[in-house]
């Protein structure tokens, strides 16, 4: 009878568990909601499948598996002396409990299959949101916007900074899989690629996919061409860019934007600006650290602090972190938890050195996220935290495949 059970399990999570990977890969970028149901019943088919438990004990050895453990443990142990309320606590912690996600999810990545038909599920979300993105565009669609008056086409089901970053990072796996295809799938990724890239160069109104596009394209170019193929790729890619920035009057606005936000915040008394935002948001974090540098402020208190000293008095909203990972580790948990917020993303790439065939898709995944955690706090958001401990478990997935799960 327990042969039995065993065998129907196995059958049952052999079935819908890849199922349930790729749809959480493909609702990350579309709905919390759905996203959120869809990882539930991912890590319940894991945790309850008993052929995972080996594998499940066997991530409790690994570094970066620790290193998450031991992160979230201090996020949960600061909730002790932070001055924050109850639920400004367990919102908080909340966020840093997708940590927990990490090693179980790897450990249901083993099989390729599932590697397989998760990146092709974010594909397809990214093909939906980029067509409604055109849509949005040539004006023929008002949605999510704050206003009809307002329409902005880089915000589709996310903001146009997650969307713009997601974006980037489809263009590269398309790229990647056009060159790893053959005949038709080399032409419809090749096309992908084109149209991920149009969405985050031309239609989308983030700047910060134009940074994280660029090294992801940097990061495809090493790991397909030879140093001096790389070397043209990167001058070509000058050229283009160069070439859209002349004459597009769109990115120019925005670069220009850029220039003058930051000559505003230094030189003048108009601080109030988008990049103003995140460097007041930041001094004022600094200021917080100063005070408790060791083992920090505690849990939530960013957000207790900055709601009752309003440092920033046209800032009328609640604000959960000051738009920078580093910083916000850094105000409540201290030394100990930059530390252990560095041992974690150095646990990582560590692990990704290791990796065979995933390891162009895991540094894809690691380098851009602790440039665009500078700027917006990517681990604590939802949507892009997510993405990251998802497609990170999927290569890491790689380390726990048999020579029986190999395709």
């Amino acid at each position: 009878m327990q042969q039995l059970y065993f065998a129907m399990n196995q059958a049952i999570t052999h079935k819908w568990l890849p199922f349930f990977l790729a749809a959480s890969a493909l609702t990350i970028p579309i709905s919390s909601t759905a996203k959120s149901i869809c990882l539930v019943l991912s890590v319940l088919f894991i945790v309850f499948n008993p052929s995972f438990h080996q594998d499940l004990r066997k991530t409790l050895s690994q570094p970066w598996c620790k290193a998450a453990l031991l992160l979230f443990a201090m996020a949960a142990i600061a909730c002790l002396w932070s001055p924050a309320t109850m639920h400004e606590r367990t919102l908080v912690l909340e966020k840093y409990s997708k940590l927990l996600y990490l090693p179980v999810l790897a450990v249901g990545f083993r099989d390729s299959n599932s590697r397989h038909y998760a990146i092709r599920g974010f594909i397809v979300a990214m093909a939906i949101t980029c067509i409604l993105s055109f849509v949005k565009a040539l004006g023929y669609l008002s949605y999510n916007d704050i206003s009809p008056d307002m329409i902005d086409p880089g915000t589709v089901f996310r903001n146009h900074i997650m969307t713009g970053y997601m974006m980037a990072f489809a263009a590269f796996l398309a790229g990647l899989l056009a060159y790893q295809s053959k005949g038709r799938s080399r032409l419809l990724y090749s096309v992908l690629f084109f149209a991920f890239s149009i969405q985050v160069l031309l239609i989308n109104t983030g700047r910060t996919g134009y940074v994280i596009y660029l090294l992801l394209m940097g990061i495809l170019a090493i790991h397909l061409f030879s140093w001096r193929q790389a070397l043209m790729a990167a001058l070509l890619g000058c050229v283009m860019i160069a070439g859209i920035v002349i004459q597009h009057e769109g990115v120019q606005t925005r670069l220009k934007e850029v220039a003058q936000e930051w000559n505003q915040y230094h030189h003048t008394s108009h601080k109030d600006t988008s990049i103003g935002y995140r460097l007041q948001f930041q001094a004022y974090a600094n200021t917080l650290f100063l005070q408790h540098p060791i083992i920090g402020a505690g849990t939530g208190s960013f957000t207790y602090s900055f709601g009752r000293d309003k440092p920033v008095p046209s800032w009328d909203r609640r604000l959960l972190e000051p738009h920078n990972i580093y910083w916000l580790v850094a105000v409540e948990f201290g030394v100990v938890g930059l530390v252990l917020l560095g041992a974690f993303f150095s646990s990582l790439i560590w692990a990704a050195l290791h990796l065979n065939t995933t390891r162009p898709i895991a540094f894809a995944v690691i380098i851009p996220f602790l440039v665009g955690n500078l700027t917006d706090s990517l681990l604590f958001y939802s949507g892009t935290g997510f993405l990251f401990i998802l497609f990170m478990a999927l290569c890491l997935g790689e380390q726990f495949q048999t020579p029986s799960l190999k395709r």
